[in-house]
């Protein structure tokens, strides 16, 4: 679920997970993981992520 939206929210912004990556000075396999529910990204990482991103909290989580 989050690590959909999570690639959904990336793709409509336009960024690789290499450049999501790079903005979060992560490795791109973390990206990659997230994405694919092997691993959930941090709390603290989560909000880097929407505003990297540009989505809120609510629309990656489903809560609207």
């Amino acid at each position: 679920m989050i690590g959909n939206n999570i690639r959904k929210a990336r793709k409509a912004a336009g960024v690789s997970q290499k450049e999501l990556a790079e903005r979060l000075q992560v490795h791109q396999k973390d990206i990659s993981r997230w994405e694919n529910g092997a691993h959930a990204p941090t709390l603290e990482m989560f909000i880097k992520i929407c505003r990297e991103l540009n989505a809120s909290a609510d629309e990656i989580l489903e809560l609207k």
